[in-house]
């Protein structure tokens, strides 16, 4: 007895060749039938008889063309028959049911001289489904091969709806995942937002309470300096707070002039300003990401100012002085300082609370910069020094020429 090509063998035993990926069709689209016989004109009499729209019929004259056709399609049903030279029907049948891709496919064995009981046995007993006579009767086969072709379509309707209920499964679940995704990140904007809006209420009040703590420090100065004109001097400086508060509000925290920002923070203490707070820099535009940090600084400086330091007593003074030091874009530093003398022995906090964050972690965090402390006994210094990036206003020094945008 011959043996199948060591290709062909070599390819179904170690599974080398798999069928063609077949992509998602209509379960009305033809459907593949494998026919095998090595007489051509008994291939020829099938495919009259089985001629029909639904069906894709393959032929195979051998048992070599009938292993390759199966490595590289998918069949519904094969049509068998069992004398064959070489390989017979019987022996292919084994082979094609012992390989896991091909062993569902049903087998229809053919054979015009296997008639007796035993050969029939051996037929189902090699994985045949069904055992046929030559000459075949046309419509038995034809009835025969719808049947097993209605089952295919129902199984591909079956595979079809489970891949589309696993495609809606997967869905569901990305959609869930992304569900579950959107509220984790909802979560947190919600948890920093409130943390934003808490940190904004604490400022709020912590404001809030300097300005009475302003508002009773002005009414105390002015009633010792001036006391018979209290009531007009009095309202003037309050007024000037109020100033204060809507220049910043109009501004909507744009970029403004330095000096006009200082100034706007110490409305005040106006009559102060020129004597007792001496103010000096350059000409210097601040951009909007600065102002709010700088402003509050200083802010929150004259506040500790007027309740413990400099400007508690009808003597103390404070400098504040600015600049911008070094060269080139990248190496320039704005340096600024908050000092103040002939006011009351100072001794440093021991506890540390909103205002002293203010001054300094806020405004090392916002500017990238640091900020150094000192209470020493002649008073307090406050020096903050950063990247003149931070401070600058670019769009105010664009199109200037290089020696303008140094002097600024």
């Amino acid at each position: 007895m011959q043996t199948l090509s060591n290709d062909a063998a070599a390819r179904l035993s170690e599974g080398l060749a798999e069928p063609e990926a077949v992509a998602p069709m209509a379960v009305e689209a033809p459907i593949n039938i494998l026919i095998v016989d090595d007489e051509p004109k008994n291939l020829m009499v099938l495919e009259t008889i089985l001629d029909d729209p639904r069906y894709r019929l393959v032929r195979a004259e051998s048992a070599d063309q009938a292993l390759l056709a199966l490595l590289s399609r998918q069949f519904a049903l094969i049509i068998l028959d069992i004398r064959m030279p070489g390989t017979t029907g019987l022996e292919l049948a084994k082979m094609i049911k012992e390989r896991k891709k091909s062993s569902l496919i049903p087998i229809i064995f053919l054979t015009a001289y296997y008639n007796e009981d035993q050969h029939v046995l051996d037929g189902y007993g090699s994985g045949a489904v069904d055992y046929l006579y030559k000459p075949v009767n046309s419509a038995v086969l034809r009835s025969k091969v719808s049947v097993f072709a209605d089952l295919h379509r129902k199984q591909l309707e079956v595979e079809f709806a489970n891949q589309a209920l696993q495609g809606e499964v997967a869905s569901r679940r990305r959609a869930e995942e992304q569900l579950r995704e959107l509220n984790v990140t909802l979560e947190q904007q919600v948890a920093e937002r409130t943390k934003e809006i808490q940190t904004l209420l604490n400022e709020v009040n912590h404001r809030s309470k300097n300005i009475l703590s302003l508002v009773l420090a002005i009414a105390k100065q002015t009633a010792v300096s001036a006391p018979n004109e209290f009531v007009q001097r009095f309202t003037r400086r309050v007024q000037a707070l109020s100033t204060h508060q809507d220049l910043l509000l109009n501004s909507q925290w744009r970029s403004i002039d330095f000096s006009t920002l200082i100034r706007a923070q110490l409305a005040h203490f106006e009559d102060l300003v020129g004597e007792r707070i001496i103010l000096s820099g350059p000409p210097l535009r601040v951009a909007a990401s600065a102002v709010q940090s700088i402003g509050m600084a200083v802010h929150e400086l004259a506040t500790n100012a007027v309740k413990h330091g400099a400007l508690s007593n009808q003597k103390g003074h404070v400098d504040i002085a600015w600049q911008l030091v070094g060269s080139g874009s990248d190496q320039r530093r704005f340096l600024m300082s908050w000092r103040e003398s002939d006011g009351p022995r100072i001794h440093a906090p021991r506890r540390r609370g909103f205002g002293s964050k203010v001054i300094k972690n806020m405004v090392e965090l916002s500017l990238d910069g640091e900020v150094n402390l000192e209470y020493a006994p002649s008073g307090f210094s406050w020096q903050l020094a950063c990247p003149t990036a931070k401070i600058r206003d670019h769009e105010a020094t664009e199109g200037l020429s290089d020696e303008k945008k140094a002097d600024q």
